[in-house]
């Protein structure tokens, strides 16, 4: 009888320490670099807002992604920053979007792709400058459409997909 709740104590207490980390599976991910939005310019974007994350018509009080519009990407070879501009098509002020950005060479072969998040204030039927950090850390790359660099590079094309736009109410 010792023997058995003897083998009961060590079998609870081998349950209770933790494993050893060699054990655990670890996980990987892609490290996209570093996140330049804090949790409050998130809770901003968003507060007081409505999300619109689809096509649909009849869903999100009739809003849809593709009233929102982007134009005049630029980056040039030795720039640390990438600018476009957003126009915001709906009768509410745009608070924030989220987005992937898709980098492709000039024959379609993708070279990087991305999401962003960003917070931003565009009132209704008006057009708004963003500036994210580049993704091309070696300034080997220039959007095709831009200045030519008088030092090689490669030209890329850029592809913005929506995901989803904050309203405010």
């Amino acid at each position: 009888m010792k023997s058995n709740s003897l083998a009961a104590i060590i079998l609870a207490a081998s349950l209770l320490t933790p494993q050893s980390a060699d054990a655990r599976k670890k996980g990987y991910r892609l490290d996209t670099g570093k996140q330049t939005e804090t949790a409050a310019e998130e809770q901003e974007m968003a507060k007081g807002s409505f999300m619109v994350a689809s096509q649909c018509t009849d869903c999100n009080n009739g809003y849809t992604l593709s009233q929102i519009a982007f134009s005049g990407y630029d980056k040039t070879r030795t720039s640390t920053k990438e600018s476009f501009f957003i126009t915001n098509n709906t009768d509410r002020t745009m608070t924030g979007i989220t987005m992937y950005v898709e980098y492709l060479t000039t024959d379609g072969r993708q070279l990087h792709k991305r999401f962003v998040r960003l917070v931003c204030d565009i009132p209704p039927g008006e057009t708004r400058k963003a500036d994210l950090e580049s993704w091309d850390k070696q300034k080997s790359f220039y959007y095709e459409k831009s200045d030519a660099p008088k030092r090689g590079g490669t030209p890329y094309t850029v592809i913005f997909d929506p995901v989803a736009f904050y309203l405010r109410f």
